[in-house]
């Protein structure tokens, strides 16, 4: 049987280093034993496993050892099986104090857990220097500051003074959101630890939460806008149903005239076959009627499109006297409608002036609001485009300013019933 001395230098070089695998790998279990498993037992006999791997590496590298008849007549079969047990220990010890690990808690572990939260957490002394800060919040810092954060303090005065062009609510518990649709809230407290006081910071991931807020915000808005156009309409048609009365009114009166004309006509025929006093007093009623008649508040011009900025929420504030000249009278509240509706849909505003100027030329009207200025010039579509042609085609001009803010011009002439005539082309 072939003894371990007897083997050539590379079989002999190939089971050396397979043992200093195994002793690798046994120091590497008894590391992971210090930093996880306080046991003395476990401790002791992950140590005898490397001295004992360490005493017969030595043993067999020794060249003063040759000499001995006991150990250079040692088995190369009895060298393997002891190197190949020595390696199941090694794999099995590492494999147990793995498992140790990962199923133990450290502070490690705490670290790694509070890294991979979502939500950002901070702990810092008086001064801002971090005690304790996870990765979720170094990303904000570094979205907010373009750096880690390196001074507590002053990333807390960053957002809670309301110097970050992200914040979208101040206060106690700011609010920020990114380019990305994440958003998170902001609080902070103060904790004593080890008999001195720690503030903490915490982040708390609310981008769910405020998405489906700002979708509410939206949902509301639009029932608002839609309500009030509900509004509109039924005071459109509370106004169409006294339109409809007054002309019944009228078909009565027209009815009441036709009825004493027939009659006078017969009297004048056949005095004789018609009651005098009767027709006289159809006649008298009928006179009555027309001169009593006046006009209603809201048979005026432009009470129904004032009316409807109104339900729509539009407070409207005139000035001077609007343009009662018939021809005119479709263009202004034309005018009107398309300014109260540009108000809400784009200056998000509730207020509009509107101001009449009588001049030696004709009419000169402004309309403006309370709203945000426009950010770039107006594309003149739809409703503008539509009064633009409307204003011109009665020999008016139209211009629209956006600075310093919102202001609609209309120039009306003051034209006779000829000229008006000439211009819509009747």
């Amino acid at each position: 049987m072939n003894s371990f001395i007897s083997l050539s230098d590379s079989v002999r070089g190939g089971l050396l280093l397979w043992l200093i695998l195994v002793g690798f790998t046994l120091f590497l279990a008894l590391i992971i034993h210090i930093f996880t498993d306080r046991s003395r037992k476990g401790l002791i006999l992950c140590g005898a496993e490397n001295l004992f791997t360490f005493g017969f590496y030595q043993i067999l590298i020794n060249q003063q050892w040759s000499e001995n008849r006991l150990l250079m007549d040692i088995p190369a079969v009895t060298v393997v099986l002891i190197i190949g047990f020595m390696s199941a220990v090694a794999v099995t010890e590492l494999i147990g104090c793995i498992r140790k690990r990962n199923s133990r808690l450290s502070m490690m572990s705490v670290k790694e857990s509070m890294d991979f939260l979502p939500t950002g957490i901070c702990f810092y002394w008086e001064g801002g220097l971090t005690k304790l800060t996870n990765l979720t919040m170094d990303s904000i810092s570094y979205k907010l500051t373009g750096e880690n954060i390196s001074d507590a303090e002053y990333f807390c005065n960053t957002v809670f003074g309301g110097e970050s062009p992200y914040l979208v609510r101040g206060g106690d518990m700011p609010v920020v959101c990114f380019e990305d649709g994440t958003a998170f809230s902001f609080t902070r407290r103060e904790e004593i630890l080890d008999g001195e006081p720690i503030r903490e910071l915490v982040a708390y991931n609310i981008t769910e939460e405020y998405r489906l807020t700002d979708e509410l915000r939206e949902k509301q808005r639009q029932a608002s806008y839609i309500n009030a156009r509900l509004k509109a309409l039924n005071s459109t048609i509370q106004y169409l149903i006294m339109d409809k009365e007054t002309l019944q009114i009228k078909i009565d009166i027209h009815d009441s005239l036709g009825k004493t004309l027939l009659m006078t006509k017969r009297y004048l025929t056949s005095p004789e076959s018609v009651d005098r006093e009767e027709m006289l007093s159809l006649w008298r009623m009928n006179i009555a009627m027309l001169k009593n008649e006046q006009v209603e508040k809201w048979q005026k011009p432009y009470f129904v499109s004032l009316r409807h900025a109104e339900k729509l929420g539009v407070k409207i504030t005139l000035t001077g006297s609007l343009p009662e000249v018939p021809a005119l009278i479709p263009v202004v509240e034309a005018a009107i409608n398309v300014h109260v509706t540009n108000v809400l849909r784009h200056a998000e505003g509730d207020a509009a002036d509107i101001s009449s100027e009588k001049t030696a030329e004709g009419y000169v009207l402004r309309f403006t609001n309370n709203g945000r200025a426009p950010e770039k010039p107006v594309q003149e579509t739809g409703g503008l485009a539509n009064l633009r042609r409307r204003t011109e085609g009665i020999g008016g001009k139209m211009e629209i300013r956006c600075s310093p803010r919102f202001e609609l011009i209309l120039r009306l002439p003051e034209h006779t019933e000829e000229e008006l005539l000439w211009h819509t082309g009747y």
